[in-house]
Parts: C-alpha cells; sequence; structure tokens
C-alpha cells in the first residue's frame, strides 16, 4: 500500500499550510507527499517538507494515521507527524510543483493560519482540521 506522509507544524498558535489555489477549487493542506521506495516516513517527511517548504524540520510525535478518501490517492494510508523547524528559510523550496512544466496545476502559497481561524477555511483533510481544533481550542 502507497503511503504519505503530513507535517503539521504550530507555532505561536499558528498552523503551517500550503494553500492550494487551482481554476477550480481554492483550499489548504498539510505539507508533505508520498513515500518512496526505501524510504522511512520520517525520512520521506523530512524530504518532503525541504521540497515544498524550503525548511529542515525534526519529525516529532505520530499525530494521527488514517486512509485517504481523496479521490486521487484513495486507499493510500496517510501518517500526520508533529514537526518543528530546525533551519532553512521558508518559501525556498524547489520541489517538483514549483518547477515550469510540471504537471501541477494552480498555486502553491505557503500560509499560517491562526488555528482559533481553522474552521472558516477548507483544510484537507477536514477530519485532521477537527482533530487539531480539538486539540488546541
Amino acid at each position: 500500500m502507497q503511503k504519505r506522509v503530513r507535517a503539521i507544524i504550530i507555532k505561536d498558535g499558528k498552523v503551517l499550510t500550503i494553500k492550494r489555489t487551482k481554476p477550480d477549487a481554492m483550499f489548504w493542506v498539510f505539507p508533505g507527499g508520498g513515500v518512496e521506495e526505501g524510504e522511512t516516513n520520517e525520512k520521506s517527511l523530512i524530504r518532503e517538507c525541504k521540497e515544498e517548504l524550503g525548511v529542515d524540520v525534526r519529525v516529532c510525535d505520530l499525530f494521527c494515521e488514517k486512509d485517504s478518501k481523496d479521490r486521487k490517492i484513495f486507499g493510500q494510508r496517510e501518517y500526520f507527524y508533529f514537526c518543528d523547524i530546525k533551519d532553512g528559510e521558508l518559501g525556498t523550496g524547489m520541489g517538483p510543483e514549483f518547477q515550469e512544466n510540471s504537471a501541477y496545476i494552480g498555486k502553491f502559497d505557503i500560509e499560517w493560519v491562526v488555528i482559533s481561524k481553522l474552521e472558516n477555511i477548507d483544510l484537507r483533510p477536514s477530519e485532521i482540521k477537527n482533530l487539531i481544533c480539538k486539540k488546541y481550542l
């Protein structure tokens, strides 16, 4: 089964997200992506955060794991880890989503969202958003 990892980075009452703007939708996601063959979840999450955010992270505790219901990755297992930023500069990611002529459509904007405002945005998956709100509000 394909695995995916996601970073939950919380600082000063805010959670770090990626705002996805597509021609037909706008929503927010947690940084992360697919675990490549031979990678551990932790190594994959460190790589994904460097690619997407431009920062080095320390992977901390596993917060939650669930089967994806997203139609594009349906049936894949998703692992959500709390992470801390160790080094680097947000916004300097050079992953494939930032390359010209990639298969990725739309914009990727890094955005800190105040946890008390999470209920007002389409942060996916909503089950994880709700668990974070329950834990921190």
